[in-house]
């Protein structure tokens, strides 16, 4: 069962936002951007059940995409919230806010060397191991060309949880020798705040995931234009030595969106993603959960969800979303995606149960007098179990 919890110093909605527990007992952290003005807001609450606001611990303007990741050393919670930052200077935006206290106090950590175009990609993406390692991926933007951004696919690593000087340096590019391991250069990201895939926009997919328990081990996923006639591809690549070297393509996936990772405790790595299928009236939304037990030399899939990708009509962007959410908690993937919530059984092959009212003979979404209302786009959680 389920209970709401209006937690969130936001008037009616939140613009991003992420969450992440650390603790013992646990504590719930979270990044939002408030409306109205959307600054970003840094948030906690050490109960996850009390009806009272979540406390606020560091805001400030000029911020996009917050996105949260926590560990504990020493019983002290650190969090790594990374973000885009309009207000650092040379147009290295890419940034981390680190604190080292539980969240008491933040440092914002700068974690791009190279020149950009002006900013970097929305997408900054912390990862954090047991033993400390924390990895991030960014988009480095180079240059632009209409719509089309051409961008480096970067990942840095701190080695002691980000708790020094001089942080995220400890993973060089044999190229130039500068901080960040350049996992792909030259793509083509299209920057596209308009209908473009399935009536979504696109140009900031991206994801990584470290094994928590063997820090070597790290995969990252994004997607860009390979232009063989795909509109946007999803790519996934794998390091087994700390982002020193990283694979080939392990997965391509053309027309896929909102790539998400995430690495259990017995090394199985699972990729969610939402990828159109067909064509025209009969285009699909497909919501897929992978998992691989060998770097996805082989693997297993679930459809979590299949929808119409025409209906309903966009109103506003983003459509389904940014991007999605997954993570392991003991033997389960647990996630959250969006898509059309029409009641009907054939569009979610695993089952699916509402929080609201419905009526699945007749594919109805109904409001609380028993009257038909229009369908939408709604969140859906899931939990899978992990591959033994």
């Amino acid at each position: 069962s389920w209970t709401l919890r209006n937690t969130l110093p936001s008037q009616s909605q939140t613009a991003d936002i992420t969450h992440a527990v650390g603790g013992s007992p646990p504590v719930l952290y979270a990044g939002i951007l408030k409306v109205p003005a959307f600054p970003l807001n840094e948030l906690k609450t050490v109960d996850f059940f009390s009806p009272a606001t979540m406390m606020l611990q560091a805001s400030r303007a000029d911020i996009d995409q917050p996105f949260v990741r926590t560990t504990e050393v020493a019983s002290a919670d650190r969090v790594y919230v990374g973000l885009n930052d309009f207000d650092a200077p040379d147009g290295r935006t890419a940034t981390v806010d680190v604190s080292l206290n539980g969240g008491t106090t933040y440092t914002s950590r700068r974690i791009e060397t190279r020149n950009t175009l002006g900013q970097n990609g929305p997408s900054i993406r912390p990862a954090v191991a047991q033993d400390r390692t924390v990895y991030v991926a960014y988009f480095g933007w180079r240059s632009q060309t209409g719509s089309d951004v051409t961008s480096d696919v970067v990942v840095v690593r701190d080695d002691s949880g980000a708790s020094g000087a001089t942080p995220f340096r400890d993973l060089l590019d044999p190229s130039d020798h500068l901080p960040g391991r350049l996992v792909a250069t030259h793509v083509t990201i299209p920057w596209s705040n308009a209908p473009t895939l399935g009536q979504e926009r696109i140009g900031s997919t991206l994801s990584i995931a470290v094994d928590a328990l063997h820090s070597d081990n790290v995969y990252v996923a994004w997607a860009d234009r390979v232009g063989t006639g795909d509109i946007y591809t999803v790519h996934v690549r794998r390091s087994t030595d700390r982002g020193a070297t990283w694979s080939g393509d392990l997965r391509a996936l053309t027309n896929a969106t909102d790539a998400s990772l995430a690495v259990s405790t017995n090394g199985t790595v699972g990729l969610l993603y939402q990828q159109v299928t067909g064509a025209g009236s009969a285009s699909r939304w497909v919501t897929r959960l992978e998992q691989s037990k060998d770097g996805f030399a082989t693997h297993q899939d679930v459809v979590l969800a299949t929808v119409p990708a025409t209906t309903p009509p966009f109103q506003f962007l983003p459509y389904i979303g940014d991007y999605n959410g997954l993570l392991t908690r003991g033997s389960q993937f647990l996630g959250i995606f969006s898509a059309n919530n029409t009641p009907d059984s054939a569009n979610f092959p695993q089952g699916v149960v509402y929080q609201r009212r419905v009526d699945f003979a007749t594919h109805r979404l109904l409001d609380g007098s028993g009257a038909a209302v229009a369908v939408s786009i709604d969140p859906f959680f899931f939990s899978v179990p992990v591959l033994p």
